[in-house]
């Protein structure tokens, strides 16, 4: 990995709590995710240091975040494998995720512990941005659109595993396809904790499970991963289903817009 990918890292960074900042007001959920966008900052900006003059607690940082990630999309995985064992999956990641060895690491298990847990995953498909400098236009870029064109490509996939960024515009949220699923036949997933607007889809079925983010002090952060994969996952996240809904919702009073 060279400069250029550390200084990659820092412009996501940027972009995404540029981003949160501006929905704190409507999400609350988003300060949480600014924690997240921090860490990229961070892990950049450290990087371009260790390049520069060596040193390994970057690495440190670098893995510990690794095994976080690693542990979100193990859990979502085997609870999708022993829901819907034997179905087809697409996963949906962001432009460019491989550069990232946070999100490489989350795509690959992922796609990993899809297949272990007996579900067909037919490709890792990634959303077509357009590249900026400009926050606002990458945040535009992002539309139902290229969504739509993923879903369209595989009819017969029956789970749609986001990983991606999702639209932030609320028109172009709504006329995301999957969202007219029959979710006895076909759902979504969502392993990128972007959840705020999906209460109602989450009970409706459409979104058959999803991970949400605790609400963290800065401090924690700073807890390295357990070798455990479950008690890593549970230091950060939960594990949101229609059955389950209610009881999350009411312990995580910001996880879902009111």
């Amino acid at each position: 990995m060279g400069i250029a990918f550390f200084i990659a890292l820092m412009v996501v960074g940027l972009i995404g709590v540029i981003v949160c900042q501006k929905k704190q007001k409507t999400n609350p959920n988003a300060q949480t995710l600014a924690f997240v966008f921090l860490v990229l900052i961070l892990v950049g900006a450290g990087g371009m240091l260790w390049k520069e003059f060596g040193g390994g607690e970057m690495e440190s940082i670098v893995a510990n975040e690794v095994a976080f990630t690693e542990a979100r999309s193990k859990v979502l995985a085997e609870y999708a494998g022993k829901t819907w064992n034997g179905q087809k999956a697409v996963i949906i990641a962001n432009a460019q995720y491989d550069q990232s060895p946070i999100s490489k690491a989350g795509v690959k298990a992922m796609e990993e512990g899809l297949k272990k847990a007996g579900i067909e995953v037919a490709a890792v498909e990634v959303l077509n941005v357009p590249q900026s400098e400009d926050p606002a236009a990458m945040e535009n870029a992002i539309n139902s659109k290229l969504y739509n064109g993923i879903f369209d490509s595989y009819k017969d996939a029956s789970i749609f595993v986001l990983m991606a960024q999702l639209p932030m515009d609320d028109r172009e949220f709504r006329k995301m396809k999957c969202w007219t699923f029959d979710g006895k036949k076909k759902r979504v997933i969502v392993g990128n904790t972007d959840i705020f607007r999906m209460k109602g889809l989450i009970k409706a079925g459409k979104v058959g499970a999803a991970v949400g983010m605790k609400t963290l002090k800065e401090a924690d952060y700073e807890k390295s991963a357990p070798s455990d994969v479950k008690a890593a996952f549970d230091i950060r996240f939960v594990l949101i289903t229609p059955a389950n809904l209610e009881q999350i919702a009411n312990d995580n009073k910001d996880l879902f817009a009111r």
